[in-house]
């Protein structure tokens, strides 16, 4: 008897497949579903415009209440030189498109304080809390840097100055215009200005700010 000969099935029948892929921004829309889930565009607060931060899906607006976001400078307001500074922002309020949200924090890259350092340079550190004109609670970890190794008096001194001036700028400014001195410099220059008339402040930095407590909250 001869052999039968059998063709060989293939493993598996070809299908033909479409790409899949994740809509773009322009075909999604900040509303419309994409697995099951809404787009939403979180919103800066009016201090910075109200611009779009970002877009964020989620399946319960609820679930975006309380979310953080951290943006630096230089990609919320086209200053590349402001790398190293960070703004935080809280999402308070969303509707069916947006998330909004409320400024919850600032800092400074480790890197950017480290670069300042220097051998036989005095760190003056300092931990405050702040009241602003606009009913913000804040806690400030600043930093100024001597040109020399100091006493213990002289840094008290210093250091007394310069918190007795943001406690007096924190009471007569609104938190808006704290950020906008710090981001520009001049609340930088001024402190060190300060503490330059009782020992030469080679660098001062607003290290980081925190919110203890919101205006209403």
């Amino acid at each position: 008897m001869g052999q039968q000969k059998t063709r060989e099935k293939p493993e598996q029948e070809k299908e033909d497949k479409k790409e899949q892929r994740q809509p773009s921004q322009e075909e999604r829309g900040p509303s419309k579903k994409w697995k099951g889930k809404d787009w939403f565009s979180v919103i800066a607060p009016k201090m910075f415009g109200e611009v779009r931060l970002a877009d964020t899906p989620a399946m319960d607006p609820d679930s975006l209440m309380g979310r953080n976001l951290e943006m630096s400078v230089s990609d919320l307001m086209g200053q590349p030189g402001k790398y190293y500074m960070k703004i935080f922002f809280k999402v308070t309020e969303v509707d069916s498109r947006n998330a909004y949200t409320r400024f919850n924090g600032y800092s400074v890259a480790r890197e950017h304080l480290s670069r300042m350092v220097r051998k036989r340079n005095q760190k003056v550190e300092s931990v405050d809390y702040f009241s602003t004109k606009d009913g913000w609670k804040i806690q400030v970890t600043s930093i100024a840097m001597l040109n020399r190794n100091t006493e213990s008096e002289v840094q008290k001194k210093v250091r007394r100055a310069i918190v007795s001036r943001l406690e007096e700028t924190a009471k007569k400014s609104g938190v808006d215009d704290i950020l906008k001195k710090i981001i520009e410099g001049s609340l930088q220059k001024e402190m060190k200005k300060i503490g330059s008339k009782i020992y030469p402040v080679r660098f001062f930095e607003v290290a980081k700010i925190e919110v203890v407590k919101a205006p209403g909250k």
